[in-house]
């Protein structure tokens, strides 16, 4: 699966390193991070960070605040490794969560039950009309996601770099 999803451009995987100390990163980061809360909420908080999420001594859990969220999907797990005077990130940055998995069922049923309506009706007016209504709200879910990974990934390197 998670081949699928990196192949699909729905996940990422970055390493980098630091030139700092694991400590000094971490308490870098923490300032720019508040308490999670659902990305429905995000235009009515007015903390003024960069990202939601978590941050311990060995990992964090990141995602990015916007007021009007342009990727509310799309999160980065990292983990931090000191080596050496240096730090070492391992982020995965995926974007697949329940409400999008939800989504994709809704619409993976309807397009089923359409198929089976026109089957049984031996007409397919309708899978000629919704075929590409269902096709236009697929790609436009999926291109959503996949825009808001590498948003991510870009706004990741420029500030934790």
């Amino acid at each position: 699966m998670s081949r699928i999803l990196e192949a699909f451009g729905l996940k990422k995987q970055l390493d980098f390193t630091v030139n700092s100390e694991k400590s000094k990163f971490i308490e870098s980061l923490k300032p720019k991070v508040k308490p999670n809360i659902p990305f429905l909420f995000d235009i009515f908080d007015n903390d003024q960070k960069e990202f939601y999420g978590t941050v311990n001594e060995n990992d964090f859990w990141l995602r990015k605040a916007d007021r009007l969220p342009k990727s509310p999907y799309a999160r980065a797990f990292g983990k931090v490794k000191d080596t050496f005077g240096k730090t070492e990130i391992n982020i995965k940055i995926i974007t697949l969560n329940w409400l999008v998995l939800l989504y994709f069922l809704v619409l993976i049923l309807f397009v089923v039950l359409v198929v089976m309506e026109s089957i049984r009706s031996k007409t397919f007016g309708l899978l000629i009309v919704f075929g590409p209504i269902f096709l236009i709200f697929f790609l436009f879910a999926f291109f959503k996601l996949r825009s808001g990974v590498k948003k991510l990934e870009n706004y990741i390197i420029t500030e934790l770099k």
